[in-house]
C-alpha cells in the first residue's frame, strides 16, 4: 500500500511476482528494543476538543511533514455521494478564509518551501505539507487554517469537477478499468461504491457547495482526525502549536456513532465475471470476502505473511504457474481493511494455455492449506523480509507518516500498528492453514475473465463448469 494517487483506488492489473534475493536475515533484525521498533518510537496526546497527535522524532534531515487524516473515504459514501470525499479532498487546496483565492494558497505554499499533497481511499482520506523544519510553524498554522475553514467557492467546484472527471476518463482509457470493476461490482453488491474511491461520474459532475459542507461538518471534526508531525521536531514545540492552531478546533458528534456504515454482506454464491478488454494475454481473477482487522485481526497477519511466501520466485505457487510457462505472471493479495478485505488470486496467460493455466491455479489454490505447501524456511524468510520493509518504509518519515495515518484510521487507532512486528514474528503455519480455511478454500468468490474478443470466442467459458 505504498503509492500515490490523488484517490487509492485499488487496481489489480497484471499481477507481478516480487523478485527477492536469496540472502541471509541477520539476527539482530528480530530484536526487540526501541531502536528496532520504529511503529513504538513516537509521542502522542490528545487535544481537549478530541484532536489525536503523534509526533515522530527524526534528526537526520532538517525536514518536517505535518499530516492531517481523517476518518473519511469512499467506506463512507453511498450512491448519493460517490466519489464526493474524492472531490473534497482536491477543493482542500481551492481557498480559504485565510487565502481566499486559490493562487494565494498556492504561491504561499511554494514561500515556505511546502511540497503538499493528498489522497483519498477506501478508508482515510490524508492531506500533507513536507518543508523545511525551521518552518514547521507556518505549515501547522496553515494546516489548522486550511481544514477548518474551506470556503467552496462555486468557480472552483465547478473547475475541479472537471478535473476528478478528467482523472476518471484517464482511469477508464485503462483497458482492465471495467473489467475490475465489474468483478467488484459482483463482490461488493450493495456496498460497491464504499469500495470505490473513484465513485459515480454522474455524482461528480452534479455535486454542490452543500454536499461538501454537509461532509466538512460530519466528518472534518477534531475527534474525527490524527495529526501527525514528523521529522526535525521536537514534542514539547509541536504541543505547544498544536494548541495554539488546533485547540479552537469545535469538536461533533461522532460519525460512526450516529450513522455508521454498513459492512458488506456476505457472497451469496459463486459468481463468474467474463469482460471483453483489449489485452493481449488472458486475465484470470479470483476474487474473496477477507477479514475485518477489527473482527479477525490474528488473520490480517497470517495473510501477510502467507502473500510474501507466494509472491517469492522459488516457492511452489510460482513454480507451478510461471516457471512452468503455463502463466506469464501469478500474484496474491489482501488489502487490510476494517469493513471487509479483499483477497485476490491472480494470473496473466497466453490465449493457447488459458485453460490449462486455470486448471493450473484451481489446484494450488485448493492446495493452499496442505501442511507442505511451503518450508519452515520460506516462513521465516517471508516474516524476516515483512520485518525489513517494515523498518525500510520508517526511514522516510514523509512516507511514516501515510503509514501512521492509514492504521489509525482503519483500525480505529494504533494498537494494531504498534503491536505489527510483535504479532507477525508469531504467525506459524496453523494460522495461515486457518486463515485459508476461513476466507478462501470451500467459500464462495467470484471469479473474473477479461480477455480480447477473439480469445474469449475461442475460449469458450462456460459458468457451470468454471464455477467449482
Amino acid at each position: 500500500m505504498q503509492y500515490h494517487n490523488s484517490f487509492g483506488i485499488r487496481f489489480l492489473p497484471i499481477i507481478t511476482s516480487f523478485l527477492f534475493l536469496v540472502v541471509s536475515i541477520p539476527d539482530e533484525l528480530y530484536a526487540t528494543g526501541a531502536e528496532r521498533q520504529p511503529e513504538k518510537a513516537y509521542k502522542s496526546f490528545v487535544l481537549e476538543n478530541g484532536l489525536e497527535v503523534v509526533v515522530v522524532e527524526n534528526h537526520l534531515a532538517p525536514i518536517a511533514t505535518v499530516e492531517l487524516a481523517v476518518r473519511n473515504g469512499s467506506f463512507t459514501e453511498g450512491p448519493e455521494f460517490a466519489g464526493l470525499s474524492h472531490l473534497y479532498e482536491h477543493m482542500f487546496f481551492k481557498g480559504n478564509e485565510r487565502f481566499e483565492r486559490s493562487q494565494d494558497f498556492l504561491s504561499y505554499l511554494s514561500k515556505i518551501g511546502a511540497i503538499w499533497n493528498a489522497t483519498t481511499r477506501e478508508e482515510v482520506v490524508y492531506y500533507y505539507f513536507t518543508l523545511p523544519s525551521q518552518n514547521l510553524k507556518d505549515g501547522m498554522k496553515l494546516m489548522a487554517n486550511t481544514i477548518q475553514t474551506p470556503l467552496f467557492n462555486v468557480e472552483e467546484l465547478e473547475r475541479e469537477r472537471e478535473v476528478v472527471l478528467g482523472e476518471f476518463d484517464r482511469h477508464e482509457a485503462s483497458p482492465l478499468f471495467s473489467f475490475l470493476r465489474a468483478m467488484d461490482s459482483v463482490t461488493w453488491t450493495d456496498n460497491f461504491t464504499r469500495k470505490e474511491p473513484i465513485g459515480q461520474r454522474n455524482v461528480i459532475s452534479t455535486a454542490t457547495p452543500e454536499k461538501m459542507r454537509y461532509i466538512q461538518k460530519k466528518y472534518y471534526i477534531p475527534n474525527n482526525s490524527l495529526l501527525v508531525v514528523a521529522g526535525d521536531v521536537d514534542s514539547a514545540t509541536v504541543h505547544r502549536f498544536t494548541e495554539r492552531y488546533f485547540s479552537s478546533w469545535e469538536r461533533g458528534p461522532s460519525p460512526f456513532e450516529t450513522d455508521p456504515p454498513p459492512f458488506p454482506k456476505p457472497l451469496a454464491g459463486k459468481y463468474f465475471v467474463e469482460v471483453p478488454s483489449p489485452i493481449e494475454l488472458v486475465q484470470v481473477n479470483y476474487q474473496w470476502h477477507g477479514p475485518s482487522v477489527s473482527i479477525d485481526p490474528e488473520a490480517t497477519y497470517a495473510a501477510d505473511v502467507f502473500i510474501y511466501i507466494l509472491t517469492q520466485d522459488q516457492s511452489r505457487f510460482q513454480r507451478r504457474l510461471v516457471e512452468s510457462g503455463v502463466a506469464q505472471s501469478a500474484g496474491f493479495s489482501y488489502y487490510t481493511q476494517n469493513y471487509t478485505g479483499p483477497i485476490a488470486v491472480s494470473i496473466a496467460t497466453t490465449e493457447e494455455k488459458a485453460k490449462e493455466a486455470m486448471d493450473v491455479l484451481w489446484d494450488e489454490i485448493q492446495a493452499f492449506d496442505s501442511p507442505d505447501y511451503f518450508t519452515d524456511e520460506e516462513l521465516e524468510t517471508a516474516k524476516a523480509y515483512l520485518r525489513v520493509e517494515h523498518l525500510y518504509d520508517a526511514e522516510e518519515t514523509s512516507e511514516w507518516t501515510h503509514t501512521i495515518g492509514f492504521w489509525w484510521s482503519t483500525t480505529g487507532g494504533l494498537d494494531y500498528f504498534r503491536g505489527y512486528l510483535d504479532e507477525l514474528s508469531q504467525v506459524t503455519r496453523e494460522d495461515i492453514q486457518e486463515f485459508v480455511r476461513t476466507y478462501i478454500k470451500g467459500k464462495n468468490y467470484v471469479l473474473g475473465v477479461a480477455a480480447n474478443g477473439r480469445a474469449l470466442a475461442k475460449l469458450n467459458l462456460k459458468p457451470d463448469q468454471e464455477l467449482r
